[in-house]
C-alpha cells in the first residue's frame, strides 16, 4: 500500500518538475500561478531582472518574458508567451544570467552571451543602447602569448554592470561603477578586464546586486595563515579600533605601545650601562696587574738606590740611614692604595724631593748620585675614571 502510493507521489512529481510559477506585486494575485502561455518543456534554471526574466530548458534552450523593451518588434516588447532566442540555437546553454535590464547566458564551450539594455556597456558593446539579440563577448587574456580566449563558467549582472568568473577561477568585469572592481576611472568598460584585486585567489562563485558585487574565494591553506594577535602583547590594548562618526566608521590599525617603548629604551640603557662598566672580575685582574708592577718597580728602586750607596765615601752612619730611608720610602709606596689619586701621588714625590735636598744641605754634602738619580725619576699614574686602569712608570 506504502510503495504503491509513493509510487503514484513520484509520478507526479515528475510531471510537476520543471514547471514554472510566477506571483507579482500590487493588483495581482499573490498565490504562485503558473507562467502563461509557457509549454511542457523542463526547465533547469530560471532568472529575474526587474521587469523580465530568462529561462533555460533541459536542451540547452533559452526564452525570455515579461517586458522587452530591447526587442525590436512592437509585439516582441511585451510578448504573450515566453519568446525563444533565436541567436542562442544550435548552441547548448549551461547557465543564464539576468541584470535588472539585460541578460546573459553561457554555453557549455564557455562563450559569454549578453543582450538587453547597454546605455551603461553591461552587455559589452560600445556606442549602443540596446543589444536586441544574444551577442557573443569577445574575452581575451593579454598577459598569455598569444592570446588566448577566455573560457567563462559563470556570469552574474547588476543594474549597470557584470560580471564573469572564467574556468581558471578569475574574474572579469564590464559595465560602469566601481562595483566592477576595477584599476580605473574611465567608464563605460566595454572591453572585458581582470579584476586584478583577487589574482592569485580561487574565486568559487560571483553575484551581483544593482550596484555592488561579491565574490566568493576558497580559504587560504591553513600553514600559509598567521595568527592576527587582537591585544597588544605589552599594554593588552586592541591591535585594531574602531571609531563610529556621524556618516561614517574610521577603522584603524596604527597602534602606538607606550610601554613597549619604555621597556626599548630601559633596555638599551641597561645595555649601555654594561658596556661602560666592567665586570667585577675585569676589576680585579687590573688591580693585581697594577699592584704587580707598582712592586716591581719599587724594587728596582730599591738595588739601584742601594748600589749608589755602596759606592759613596760617606761614612756608614749617613749610607745606612738613607739606605733605611729609602727603604722605608719605598715600603711606604706599597703602602699606596689601591686606587690612589693623582694629588696624593704628586704630594708624596714633592715631600721626598724636599727630603733628599734637606739632607744634603745638613751634612754639606753635595748630592750623591743616588740622589740626583732619584730626582730624575718620575712615577706616573694614569687614572681611566670609567675602566679604572692604573699603570705606573718609572721613566729617567
Amino acid at each position: 500500500m506504502d510503495s504503491k502510493k509513493r509510487s503514484s507521489t513520484e509520478a507526479e512529481g515528475s510531471k510537476e518538475r520543471g514547471l514554472v510559477h510566477i506571483w507579482q506585486a500590487g493588483s495581482f494575485p499573490i498565490t504562485p500561478e503558473r507562467l502563461p502561455g509557457w509549454g511542457g518543456k523542463t526547465v533547469l534554471q530560471a532568472a529575474l531582472g526587474m521587469k523580465h526574466g530568462v529561462l533555460l530548458t533541459e536542451d540547452g534552450e533559452v526564452y525570455s518574458f515579461g517586458t522587452l523593451p530591447w526587442r525590436s518588434g512592437p509585439v516582441e516588447i511585451c510578448p504573450s508567451s515566453p519568446i525563444l532566442e533565436n541567436a542562442l540555437v544550435g548552441q547548448y546553454v549551461v547557465t543564464v544570467a539576468t541584470g535588472s535590464f539585460h541578460s546573459g547566458a553561457v554555453t557549455d564551450s564557455g562563450v559569454a552571451y549578453m543582450w538587453g539594455e547597454n546605455s551603461a556597456g553591461q552587455c559589452a558593446v560600445a556606442n549602443q543602447q540596446y543589444v536586441p539579440e544574444p551577442n557573443p563577448v569577445s574575452i581575451a587574456d593579454s598577459e598569455a602569448s598569444p592570446l588566448l580566449a577566455v573560457r567563462i563558467l559563470q556570469l552574474a549582472c547588476g543594474e549597470e554592470h557584470t560580471l564573469a568568473l572564467s574556468i581558471s577561477r578569475e574574474i572579469w568585469a564590464w559595465g560602469t561603477g566601481c562595483q566592477l572592481g576595477l584599476i580605473t576611472t574611465v567608464f563605460p568598460v566595454t572591453k572585458p578586464q581582470k579584476v586584478e584585486h583577487l589574482a592569485g585567489r580561487v574565486v568559487l562563485q560571483v553575484a551581483c546586486g544593482a550596484f555592488h558585487s561579491l565574490a566568493l574565494v576558497q580559504c587560504l591553506p591553513s600553514q600559509d595563515l598567521k595568527p592576527v594577535p587582537e591585544r597588544c602583547n605589552q599594554c593588552s590594548q586592541l591591535l585594531i579600533t574602531m571609531t563610529d562618526k556621524e556618516d561614517h566608521v574610521i577603522i584603524s590599525d596604527s597602534h602606538c605601545c607606550p610601554l613597549g617603548v619604555t621597556l626599548s629604551e630601559s633596555q638599551a640603557e641597561n645595555h649601555a650601562s654594561t658596556a661602560l662598566s666592567p665586570s667585577t672580575e675585569t676589576l680585579d685582574r687590573q688591580k693585581e696587574v697594577f699592584e704587580n708592577t707598582l712592586v716591581a718597580n719599587d724594587q728596582s728602586v730599591a738595588t739601584e738606590l742601594n748600589a749608589v750607596s755602596a759606592q759613596t765615601t760617606s761614612d756608614n752612619a749617613v749610607s745606612s740611614q738613607q739606605n733605611i730611608m729609602g727603604t722605608t720610602e719605598i715600603s711606604s709606596a706599597r703602602n699606596i692604595p689601591s686606587y690612589p689619586d693623582t694629588q696624593a701621588v704628586n704630594e708624596y714625590l714633592r715631600k721626598l724631593s724636599d727630603h733628599s735636598v734637606r739632607e744634603d744641605s745638613d751634612h754639606g754634602e753635595k748630592p750623591m748620585p743616588s740622589q740626583v738619580l732619584a730626582k730624575f725619576y718620575k712615577i706616573k699614574v694614569f687614572l681611566e675614571l670609567n675602566h679604572v686602569n692604573f699603570s705606573l712608570e718609572i721613566l729617567k
